[in-house]
């Protein structure tokens, strides 16, 4: 599984203008849906809720990945965001988070734990970090995400 295959320019939106980790969420849900992922938005939307309720997603270093197994998700799949100034996400440390991506995953099964841990992996690289922040459009966000999967 290639987490390019997971993502379409429909599901990445770049330089969001994006204030709260609640707007963060919403967007993504939304940019799920407009993927084709979703069978009922805000179903998965309070899924999503429910776990970032349970422990924050944002793990430091600008990310944060929520994620949310559901009924109503019809395929796995990704969503991403950049957001150039940040938002609060409670990230172990204490940064705000810019590159925030979502993980939709069918209610069956751990699929949602093998994308975060290949997830991941190719995140802890700073500069792809930086290459997908500096991104200009989502082709080349996705470019820069098949180059770093090989």
């Amino acid at each position: 599984m290639k987490i390019t295959d997971l993502l379409s320019p429909e599901s990445v939106l770049i330089d969001a203008d994006i204030d709260s980790r609640e707007k963060a969420i919403s967007v993504l849900v939304d940019l799920h849906e407009k993927a084709g992922h979703l069978s009922d938005k805000e179903v998965y939307r309070q899924a999503v809720l429910k776990r970032e309720a349970e422990c924050a997603t944002a793990i430091g270093m600008g990310l944060a990945i929520p994620h949310a197994k559901s009924d109503a998700v019809k395929s796995a799949g990704l969503a991403a965001v950049t957001i150039p100034g940040g938002i609060d996400c409670d990230a172990l440390d204490g940064q705000p988070s810019n590159l925030i991506f979502m993980i939709a995953a069918p209610d069956d099964g751990d699929l949602h734990l093998e994308i975060l841990s290949e997830l991941v992996g190719l995140l802890m690289d700073e500069n792809l970090r930086t290459g997908l922040l500096q991104a200009e459009s989502p082709e080349a966000f996705l470019a820069l995400l098949g180059e770093a999967e090989g």
